[in-house]
């Protein structure tokens, strides 16, 4: 099961997360808490090994925006978190991880019309620590690989994992000591949860 731990914001939050087995890591250059510039993700991904995969995270940037990014920063995929539509996607695929939230009206249908063979299902919270609708995961789960995010902890992700069956989970502020400040023990406690529904 894939394991991203998203948000990082310096070099040895992302080296604590790779020792800790992390599969992916996200580095949010939206508007958040936890945004950081393209030189500064530029800076840590160059230091990380080409195993873990690298996520860079936007909302409704202009595609220009999105590559240039991909290019300085080096990143192997593209979380879209904003209305970004079918051709939006289309044009950066097979890059593009778009996400919906569970509590968009007629959501499984929306997830299908993308086609998309790997999509995250998010609260939608912004890092505020809500789970998602878990019926709504359980038929999201169905449709492809799914990335389950939101209000995931080292302490609820492994009844969470049985109840969904996700291809994969996705955290940040369950991780976290402060916005953009990662804990490496609740990190090694998160995985290790992760790991032992393999």
């Amino acid at each position: 099961m894939v394991v991203k731990i998203c948000g990082i914001t310096n070099y040895r939050d992302a080296a604590d997360a790779v020792d800790c087995g992390a599969d992916a890591l996200g580095f949010i250059l939206a508007r958040s808490p936890r945004q950081i510039t393209p030189d500064t993700a530029r800076r840590i991904i160059r230091k990380l090994p080409a195993s873990v995969i690298k996520v860079g995270v936007f909302i409704d940037a202009p595609i220009e925006k999105v590559r240039s990014a991909m290019g300085l920063c080096g990143f192997n995929l593209v979380q879209l978190h904003g209305q970004e539509d079918r051709e939006y996607c289309r044009c950066l695929y097979p890059y593009a991880l778009k996400v919906f939230r569970d509590k968009t009206p007629g959501v499984i249908r929306l997830i299908k019309s993308y086609g998309s063979g790997i999509f995250m299902l998010d609260s939608g919270q912004g890092g505020m620590g809500k789970l998602v609708d878990m019926k709504i995961a359980r038929g999201a789960a169905k449709l492809g690989n799914m990335i389950l995010a939101g209000g995931l902890t080292p302490d609820n992700v492994s009844g969470v994992i049985r109840n969904v069956r996700p291809y994969g989970v996705d955290v940040s502020s369950g991780v976290e000591k402060k916005p953009g400040k990662k804990d490496k023990n609740k990190i090694k406690a998160f995985i290790e949860a992760v790991k032992s529904n393999e």
